[in-house]
This record gives C-alpha cells, sequence and structure tokens, in this order.
C-alpha cells in the first residue's frame, strides 16, 4: 500500500491505480467525459485535471498514476478554473435542446455542468451545425452530430472492444465529427454499445427515440435470457410494455456491455403471440378453457395411463429459470414414477448417446471453474474450442477483446467457422464440422508427443491411452502450433463452445475433453475450464439434471416412443405421442400438436435464478409492470390472461392426480431446497445472491464411469471412438435425389452442412423480435471462397441448398470465408422437413408461422444449385 494525500486528508492505496480511480474510491465526484471503465485512458476531454504539488501544470487524473507521498488538490482554484473553462468551450457549441432530446434526465454533460460548470457563458456566436435532420445509421441507430462532445467513447468501444471498427472520426477541433463511412455502419454489430457509452444525446436508439423520459420508466434488474454469459440488465417498462433495455451500470459481469440480443431482442416478450388461456383439444382443435376445465381433462385423460404403467417422460428448456428445472424434474419423477427427464440445452438434449449425460456431469464436477471470466482471462493462454464466440456468445468476445487491449496474452482458436478474434490470435485452427473427436485425439497425442520431446523421450512409444487412433489424417501445422504454445506456458483457460458437442460420438468427445484436461494439467496446474453455453441457465441445468437418474438413451431413438410426453417451453421435431401436455408462455409448433396446453410464465413474468457460464447465481425478477397483464404476485394475474407460475402449475396437476403435495411454488423457498439437496449450491443464501461472490462450490469429484458400446475402443479406462470415413457417411445420411440435370458439377457437391445460431437470431422466442428481424431480413449461407469461385456464384446470388428432404432458398455469402466444401445455415431458418418438398423464402418475415425451428442433425451432407 501507497500513501495519497488528496485535499488535505491521507489514505492509502494499491498501487498502479490512476488518480481518478483513487478519488472513485473515496467517493469523490470529479468529472469526466472521455474516461471509461472498458477503455484505454486517453486524456483528450481535459475535464479531470488535477493539482499534483510539486508539479507546476495541472495534470489528467484519468492517465495519471498514483505515486507513494502524492499530494492531490481536486477542488483548488487553477483546477476548478481550468475545468469551468473546459465545460464553457463545450457549451459554445452544444445545443440547448434539452426538452427533447433523448439523453435528458440522464445526461453526463448536464449532470456536470449543474455540479462543477459554470453559470453564466459569454459566448455569443451562432452554434455549430453539422445537419439539420438527425441521419439514421443504421436500423437501431440514429446520430445527432450536434450534440457530439467529441470524446470519442463510441469510437474506441466499437474498436477496443466489440471490434468491429464501424465507426470513426473525421474532421478536426470544433469540426470534428463521429461518423460511419458514408454516413453508414455498414460493420456495424447492432450492439448500441456506442449509445450506451456516449454521454451525451449524440447516438440514440431509433425505436426508443421521443417514448420516454427516464423518470416515467419502471425499472427491474434482472438477467439477460439469451446466452449463458449471464449479462446483467435493467428492463425499463412504461404502461405495461417494455421500452428499453441497458446494461446494468454496476455489473460485474457484462461491465455494461450488452450484444444485439441482449439490448434490442427482449422486446419479444410484447411481441410474439401469447398463451393466455389453458386449452384442450376437441374436435381435433385447440379450444380455450378455464383452469378447472383444464385440469378434468388432464384428470381424465392422464390417470387411465398412469394405471395401467404407460411410460411417460419430460422434455423442458434450459432457458428456465433453477427453481422451475428443480420443480419439473421432482414433478416429472414423483408423478409419473418417470426417470425419462429431458432437457432442451444446446449441449444436453433430447438427442444424446447412452452415457452422455453421466460423463457431461461428471466432466462438470471434475474440472469447471467458478469464477468470473474476467480472472479468466488473465491466464498467460486462452484457448477458445468449438464455437465462434463472437456470434454464440457476443459480450464473452467483448469482455476477452477489452482484456486483450489492456493487457495481451496468447489466444488460441480452433472451430469450425472464422471470426473477428482471428485478427488477435497467436494461432487459428479450421477443423471441418463433424470431425471434432478427431481433433480433440490429435490434439492430445501432440501434447504428449511435444511433451516427451522435452523430456527427452522417444515419441515413438505411445501411452496405452492413446492407442486406437491410428487412422488420424497427417496432425496440420496450426495443430502443432497450438501445442506447442500450450506446453510452453504458465496458465491455461479453456473456452468451449457448444458446437463441439452436437456432432456425432458426444459421450466419446467428453471423455477425451477430461483427457485433454489431465494432460494439460501435468504442463501446469494452473487450467481453468468453462463452458460457453449458448442457453441463459445451461449450466444451472446441468446441475439441477445431475440431482436425479439420467435417461439412458435418447428419446428421438428410443425402441419404445413414450405413451406420455409432458413438454415445458421447448420445441420438439418428433412426432405426437398418445397424449401430449405443453405448458408454455408462447405459441409454437410443438404447442399445436399437444392434446392439452397449460399458460406459463413468460420470461418478463418469471422469478427466481439462472446460472451463467462462470458458475454465478443470480437473480432474475419479473418486471415490475408486467407486459400484457400487471401482476402483484406470483400466480395473480389480472385481465385476460390467466398464466400460472410454471412451479405452481406442476402442484395443481400433481394435487389433480391425487399424488401428493410437491412443495412449496415459492421460488424462495424452491432456492432453499436447491441449496440443501444440491452440493454445488450449498451454503447460497437467496438474500444474498446480487453480490459478486454467489458462485456455484466445487464439488467433490467422481471418476467417470465409461459406458463403451460396440462404437468404441477402450484402452486403460479412457474411451476414443473411431471416425468413420467421410465416404461412408455420405452414403448413410442422406441419398441426393435431385436429378442429374439440375446438378452443377461434380465440384458442387456433397457439401458437409452445420447450422448454428447467427449474432442477430437464434430459436425460441426470441425469433419474435421485430427489432433483430429488422436488422437481419434475409436468410444466408456461408461458403469458403474457393468452393463459390468453382459454382461461379457471386455475392448475395440467390441458391438452393438441399439437404435431406428439404430446400432451402437463401443467398450466398461467399464474402465470410468457411472451411473448403463446408456450409453453414443460421438455426432459425432449419425447419422440420414436411412430407413434401418444403421453399422458404429468403425472406425472413415471410416464413411460415406453422413449422417447427429445430435443427436438423448436423453435421450433414448437403448439395448448392442455382435457382
Amino acid at each position: 500500500m501507497i500513501k495519497v494525500t488528496i485535499n488535505g486528508v491521507c489514505h492509502e492505496f494499491t498501487p498502479g491505480i490512476t488518480i481518478l480511480e483513487a478519488t472513485r474510491q473515496l467517493g469523490l465526484n470529479l468529472p469526466t467525459f472521455c474516461n471509461h471503465q472498458l477503455l484505454k485512458p486517453v486524456a483528450s476531454c481535459r475535464v479531470c485535471l488535477v493539482e499534483i504539488e510539486g508539479v507546476p501544470r495541472l495534470q489528467p487524473s484519468c492517465a495519471t498514476l498514483i505515486t507513494d507521498g502524492m499530494v492531490v488538490n481536486t477542488d483548488g482554484d487553477r483546477a476548478t478554473q481550468a475545468r469551468q473553462s473546459t465545460i464553457k468551450l463545450l457549451l459554445a457549441n452544444h445545443p440547448l435542446d434539452c426538452p427533447i432530446c433523448d439523453k435528458g434526465g440522464e445526461c453526463e454533460l448536464q449532470d456536470t455542468v449543474l455540479d462543477h460548470g459554470p453559470r453564466v457563458s459569454y459566448f455569443e456566436e451562432n452554434k455549430r451545425v453539422f445537419t439539420d435532420k438527425d441521419p439514421i445509421l443504421n436500423k437501431v441507430i440514429i446520430a445527432n452530430s450536434n450534440r457530439c462532445i467529441q470524446c470519442q467513447r463510441c469510437v474506441r468501444v466499437c474498436d477496443e472492444v466489440v471490434g468491429a471498427s464501424a465507426i470513426g472520426v473525421i474532421g478536426r477541433g470544433a469540426d470534428c465529427i463521429e461518423t460511419g463511412f458514408d454516413n453508414n455502419l455498414n460493420s456495424c454489430d447492432h450492439c448500441g454499445n456506442c449509445i450506451e457509452v456516449c454521454p451525451v444525446g449524440a447516438l440514440m436508439r431509433v425505436e426508443y427515440r421521443y417514448k420516454a423520459r427516464p423518470w416515467d420508466l419502471i425499472t427491474t434488474d434482472t438477467i439477460c435470457p439469451h446466452c449463458g454469459t449471464g449479462c446483467q440488465i435493467s428492463a425499463e417498462t412504461r404502461n405495461k410494455q417494455l421500452v428499453r433495455v441497458k446494461a446494468k451500470p454496476t455489473s460485474a459481469v457484462n461491465k455494461e456491455l450488452l450484444c444485439t440480443k441482449g439490448r434490442f431482442g427482449i422486446d419479444f416478450v410484447d411481441k410474439a403471440p401469447q398463451i393466455t388461456q389453458p386449452m384442450v383439444r376437441k374436435n381435433n382443435d385447440l379450444q380455450a378453457v378455464s383452469w378447472n376445465e383444464a385440469l378434468a381433462a388432464l384428470k381424465e385423460n392422464l390417470q387411465p395411463l398412469i394405471q395401467r404403467g404407460a411410460s411417460a417422460a419430460g422434455v423442458i428448456s434450459a432457458r428456465m429459470t433453477n427453481e422451475v428445472l428443480f420443480r419439473f424434474h421432482q414433478f416429472i419423477n414423483k408423478v409419473f414414477a418417470s426417470e425419462q427427464i429431458y432437457c432442451g440445452n444446446d449441449i444436453y438434449r433430447h438427442d444424446f448417446q447412452p452415457g452422455y449425460q453421466h460423463a457431461l456431469n461428471s466432466l462438470i464436477n471434475q474440472s469447471y471453474t467458478n469464477k468470473p471470466v474476467s480472472e479468466l482471462f488473465n491466464s498467460d493462454c486462452i484457448f477458445v474450442l468449438g464455437c465462434n464466440i463472437g456470434e454464440q456468445n457476443p459480450v464473452s468476445e467483448y469482455l476477452l477483446r477489452s482484456n486483450f487491449t489492456h493487457q495481451p496474452f496468447t489466444l488460441l482458436l480452433a472451430s469450425t467457422r472464422q471470426s473477428r478474434l482471428d485478427l488477435l490470435a497467436k494461432t487459428y485452427l479450421r477443423y471441418p464440422p463433424g470431425h471434432e473427436l478427431a481433433l480433440l485425439q490429435q490434439l492430445i497425442l501432440q501434447l504428449k508427443n511435444v511433451q516427451r520431446v522435452e523430456n527427452d523421450q522417444p515419441t515413438e512409444n505411445r501411452d496405452t491411452d492413446t492407442q486406437g487412433i491410428d487412422g488420424l489424417q497427417p496432425v496440420s501445422p496450426e495443430l502443432k502450433d497450438i501445442s506447442e504454445k500450450l506446453a510452453s506456458t504458465s496458465s491455461i483457460s479453456l473456452l468451449i463452445g457448444s458446437d463441439l458437442l452436437t456432432g456425432e460420438n458426444t459421450t466419446a468427445t467428453v471423455h477425451n475433453l477430461v483427457q485433454l484436461i489431465k494432460v494439460l494439467q501435468q504442463i501446469t496446474p494452473d487450467v481453468s475450464l468453462q463452458f460457453l453455453f449458448q442457453h441463459c441457465n445451461g449450466l444451472g441445468a446441468l446441475d439441477i439434471a445431475s440431482n436425479w437418474p439420467g435417461p439412458t438413451q435418447a428419446l428421438a431413438t428410443s425402441p419404445a416412443f413414450p405413451d406420455i410426453l409432458y413438454v415445458v417451453d421447448q420445441e420438439l421435431p418428433l412426432t405426437k405421442p398418445q397424449l401430449m401436455i405443453y405448458q408454455g408462455a408462447f405459441v409454437n409448433s410443438t404447442m399445436e400438436m399437444a392434446d392439452i396446453v397449460l399458460p406459463g410464465f413468460s420470461f418478463a413474468e418469471t422469478d427466481g435464478t439462472f446460472t451463467n457460464n462462470e458458475g454465478r447465481i443470480q437473480r432474475v425478477r419479473p418486471f415490475d409492470s408486467t407486459t400484457k397483464g400487471g401482476t402483484n404476485k406470483i400466480g395473480d394475474r389480472i385481465n385476460s390472461n390467466s398464466a400460472k407460475y410454471d412451479a405452481e402449475i406442476f402442484s395443481l396437476v400433481a394435487h389433480c392426480l391425487e399424488q401428493g403435495e410437491l412443495g412449496s411454488s415459492e421460488p424462495q423457498r424452491i432456492f432453499d431446497e436447491i441449496s440443501q439437496q444440491l452440493s454445488a449450491y450449498q451454503g447460497l443464501d437467496w438474500d444474498q445472491l446480487d453480490s459478486d461472490l454467489a458462485f456455484r462450490n466445487s464439488v467433490p469429484a467422481h471418476p467417470i464411469k465409461h459406458q463403451v458400446s460396440h462404437q468404441f475402443s477402450h484402452q486403460d479406462g479412457e474411451a476414443f471412438v473411431q471416425p468413420s470415413p467421410l465416404t461412408e457417411k455420405e452414403r448413410e445420411l442422406v441419398s441426393d435425389i435431385t436429378p442429374e440435370s439440375e446438378a452443377q458439377d461434380d465440384n458442387s457437391q456433397p457439401f458437409l452442412l452445420l447450422t448454428a445460431s447467427s449474432l442477430y437470431h437464434s430459436k425460441d422466442p426470441i425469433a419474435a423480435s421485430s427489432q433483430l428481424d429488422d436488422i437481419e431480413t434475409e436468410a444466408w449461407i456461408e461458403i469458403h471462397e474457393h468452393d463459390a469461385s468453382k459454382l461461379r456464384v457471386s455475392q448475395n446470388e440467390p441458391l438452393l441448398v438441399h439437404y435431406q428432404t428439404q430446400y432451402l432458398d437463401a443467398p450466398s455469402s461467399s464474402g465470410q470465408s468457411l472451411l473448403n466444401k463446408s456450409l453453414i445455415l443460421p438455426a432459425r431458418i432449419t425447419r422440420r422437413a414436411t412430407k413434401s418438398t418444403l421453399v422458404i423464402s429468403g425472406d425472413l418475415t415471410k416464413l411460415p408461422n406453422d413449422l417447427a425451428m429445430s435443427p436438423t442433425p448436423t453435421p450433414c451432407l448437403a448439395s448448392v444449385y442455382r435457382e
């Protein structure tokens, strides 16, 4: 600790911080415009000047580090006069349009003038005017450059943090203006972080303009319902409608950053068609009924099936809270005497292989690192494996890039897709979709070879746990380079994307992940592991599932499909069982197939907890003025909406079937049960979940019990899968039924098809977001430039992609290079095939509403044709 005297009082601080940071720790109100916690200091606004004893000139506090014995005066006459002079110059050209400016009431310039600024201005010249009309830069951002104070926060956050570099500066001095090329933002992510960091009303939201004032809004602090990063957001409502979503200013998770979905895609709570009444199928049509009628129909249909021992299964979305997931497992287990409970997670699904759930739970229990992602990014080496992090967990990418800007580290990437992080990576590797297992096997073998070389051991003698993989392809130079860098580092953070566990042989892939971690731990004991879930409660779903015996095989491939299927808020590409019950908030294709429909709460109405990728348990709260009907307490809805809290519905169904009580339906009481039964949640208190210390516990490690089938070769307790040659997969997965006259040439087919979430779209209710639809209205494919050249296709040329029995009509995007002979389609437009050939328009706003948004089994084979 060092001693610094500030305004006549001596204080002790940790070395390495600036004077501005020191004053903020003391609660002093020292103004600044250009400084931001995410950005490197530039000291350009000169509002935070302070006096330092022994230094003749005033110094910018945001760029001056404290030293032992330093004496600082923040409010001396010289500093105050200089600060007021700077503010006068800013006001000389700033328009006085606060009554109509959207920033009014939350403007940093207003606050600074009120607290520190002059009360009189002596400038009488006409103010600078760039434009008479405010240009709309893209679908979500509108600009008013006349208000800009040249702090350049927007430019720097776009470049240093987001990495889009969509906005820049032209002109000098008072004529300096922030804009995109040709007054638009072609490379923009539409994340709106430039709006968030702008201290004045120079950049604004298109949809929020002239809608409300801050004091008109009711703010609820909750958690983003999209990916597993777990961004803390403030949802602001007015007249029971969602008006705006902002990043929570004091967030320890996302640090005021949000992605496109988090900032603009939560409008689905108002836009998606909501289930407002229970429904029962009568005369082959779903008809609205009362709760009493719905429960009576449940009893009439379910009791005979249960009494004769009918099989049952439950499927629930990983977007539900921990409390709902916990009660659902208990509900299915007790009421239906079934252990067949599946979760619609991106890596924990209804179609996993035998032993997959147990292997995944064991991996989480043994190796998962429960700590902030910002601490993971302090490692010497970051290895992102199996995803395009910028598309699937954008804010995690922003945080990684921000850390890299301040403290560079060795970044390694391995995925099927290119990303912006390729420019920062020391080494990046492209592997073909479906070759995830082979990649892990090669990486493990190469790391062991590197260790042997370092220990002067012959590389010919392999350990027994690497036998059975002689059929692998030659190791690429990139993989060798990744192995060498991993073998020479002192700390490693391994970030695993969901793409790694979506192909064939997922069980063996998990086993090889365990083996990879063991090998890395032999290199350095400082090895951290986290998954990059695409669902907001992906880790929580795994934790809850680990408390119950899991299914022994996939639901979709089960030889005896269950007679009863109870589905909660999840779309399924499955055939209809004898009796299907659907419980959820929004209309979808699975609901329309159900026999009985029960309306549950939407994200805007529910209370509970999510567990994010870090292992942090966070509170989810209902919007204070709940959309589509106010709420005074859980289950007490007014107006025409009779939806109920999901855990309460489980209790009602159990009671009507005379199966006893499930326990309290209050989220806090259910969380208390979770904290008592799950070792990972023991010691957590509901009232302390908003603190930065509410992390799951590291549970005792248990050895993985391998369940090895005929697909596996087994050596010394480790299981590996032999990857089948691609030619065999071609004959197995698809037969090309297209007439030969339609084919381009032998070079055009077959391609390997991969589906993935895009930056603007994913499945589930987010598809109803009108703002995201405005941003990306067309379907698209990504194709390697080499293949595009052979097919003689150009950018945005309409193409037909044929896979299995389905056609998709989509413009090509050959500028986004992919691995040769592979394609990618956004998961949003990958629809369940119907009996006849399906042609989908490239315009997403015109897609049929009666088709299931469920991904095709990928990777699979596809062919590309012109229209």
